[in-house]
């Protein structure tokens, strides 16, 4: 049969969703929660398409995407995030990746990419294709040795590791609590700048309850499609709306018995932010279209990045929710407070990334941590990990880590660096083909509207740039 998609996303309610609209076009679709698990099928099965979320516990998304373009290179592969930014996805492309979804992305929008996938689309020569080709594939039997092993465990997992790492006096007052906060049924807001680490404590909350052996079920309320957020989180029933053509069970349901942690809990519609204040309340949820009440054994934990009290004053949280929430308001300082902690972070970073891609150790330059300690640090500890696991693989040839290998000139030919992080958040998503424009306007500007030089800028044939232009018009 043709048209079979592999889904991957440990996400359960996202597969659901995926499954239920792809279905509903007559693809022939194979979801899973577990990456290991898909790569056997993978393996085992001829698949055309693989659409994969990007942070995940067994592996990630570019593990994902390394292991077919090594081993099904017939195969497309579409990521999806709720964790992207242009450099990132330039970077998917480069590697060989067909496209990128950031979420929340609706239904008509996969179903379009999917489409253009199987249409031909991929036949057509991209500015990815071309640059794919002056990627090293010199770690690429490493990386499938590693992708082909057991599930690591989730404390030593670098993308989900559930270690709270850190010396400084606000951390060590943070994991000293953690013992009383995490053996009890009270909510718990943790709030913070992002990347600071608040999913990371959720973690440890729920690990060190007497809920461990409970599910764990993790929703980014930021990245869910709007239409779908009651239903994601309560469920809904036959009939409730169009497309509900079964029945679902929800998040809550879902985590029955355990811990459900609300991801960038301010970004939930404030209508549905009233039943979840009821469930709060009354221990009891409603699925969408259903009178029956169903009972909720579920410890809440919930994060936000933003100014709860500005997010109230402006109508957008409802304050009676935030008083639920708040019985024990957690605070995670930003990297800019707890600067002593770097060097302890940076030689965790870099000795799980040379772990993960089984390199030999690397000794840290001195200059290296007094450069670290000068940065601000605007993306906190995701930044810091970022860089680091850039220069881990930078620095293989050497042996030693040194700045120049987190702030090589490679990154930053297109304009293109974390140091930008935030303005580049900032720019409104693209199809792949505003951003092949986007790059190609940039290489333009370097080199005065130059083609010919553009074109070695971007590694590509000036005649790709003439067509890619002409499209344009």
């Amino acid at each position: 049969m043709s048209n079979r998609i592999v889904v991957i996303d440990d996400e359960v309610l996202i597969l659901g969703f995926l499954k239920d609209v792809l279905a509903n076009e007559d693809y022939n679709v194979k979801i899973f929660s577990s990456a290991n698990k898909a790569i056997k099928h993978i393996d085992e099965n001829e698949v055309d398409l693989v659409i994969t979320d990007v942070q995940m516990n067994e592996m990630t998304g570019d593990d994902i995407l390394n292991y077919v373009n090594q081993n099904k290179p017939e195969t497309g592969v579409i990521i999806i995030t709720g964790f992207g930014n242009v450099s990132h996805a330039v970077r998917s492309l480069q590697k060989g990746a067909f496209d990128y979804i950031t979420k929340p992305f609706k239904a008509k929008e996969i179903i379009q990419r999917v489409r253009r996938f199987f249409d031909g689309a991929n036949s057509e020569i991209s500015i990815a294709d071309s640059l794919q080709s002056k990627l090293s594939d010199s770690d690429s039997n490493k990386t499938k040795t590693k992708l082909l092993k057991e599930s690591k465990s989730p404390h030593t997992d670098i993308n989900n590791q559930v270690d709270f790492i850190g010396e400084a006096p606000a951390i060590q007052r943070l994991l000293n609590i953690l013992p009383q906060i995490a053996n009890n049924m009270a909510p718990i807001l943790i709030q913070g700048e992002s990347g600071t680490g608040k999913e990371v404590f959720a973690s440890l909350v729920h690990n060190k309850s007497k809920r461990a052996n409970k599910p764990y079920i993790k929703i980014n309320c930021a990245n869910l499609p709007s239409e779908l957020v009651e239903s994601t989180l309560f469920g809904h029933v036959k009939g409730a709306f169009t497309g509900a053509i079964a029945d679902r069970d929800g998040a809550f349901h879902a985590a029955q018995g355990g811990t459900l942690l609300l991801d960038e809990i301010t970004e939930i519609d404030i209508q549905v932010q009233a039943k979840l204040l009821r469930v709060l309340q009354e221990n009891e949820f409603y699925k969408v279209g259903s009178q029956k009440p169903v009972k909720a054994d579920v410890r809440i934990l919930a994060t936000s990045n933003r100014n709860i009290g500005q997010a109230i004053k402006n109508k957008e949280f409802r304050e009676d929710l935030y008083f639920r929430l708040n019985v024990f308001p957690v605070e995670i300082p930003p990297l800019r407070d707890r600067k002593s902690d770097i060097p302890i972070l940076t030689k965790y970073f870099v000795d799980q990334y040379c772990l993960k891609y089984d390199y030999p150790d690397l000794v840290i330059d001195e200059e290296m941590h007094t450069y670290l300690r000068d940065q601000n640090w605007r993306g906190n500890v995701r930044e810091l990990n970022n860089k680091i696991h850039r220069g881990v693989i930078l620095a293989q040839e050497d042996g030693l880590f040194r700045v120049d290998h987190i702030e090589n000139s490679i990154f930053t030919s297109l304009g293109i660096n974390d140091d930008d992080d935030e303005d580049i958040n900032n720019i409104p998503l693209m199809t792949i083909e505003d951003m092949e424009l986007h790059l190609i306007n940039k290489a333009l500007e370097k080199t005065n509207g130059n083609q010919k030089e553009a074109a070695k800028l971007l590694g590509i044939s000036d005649r790709t740039i003439r067509n890619k232009l002409k499209e344009k018009d």
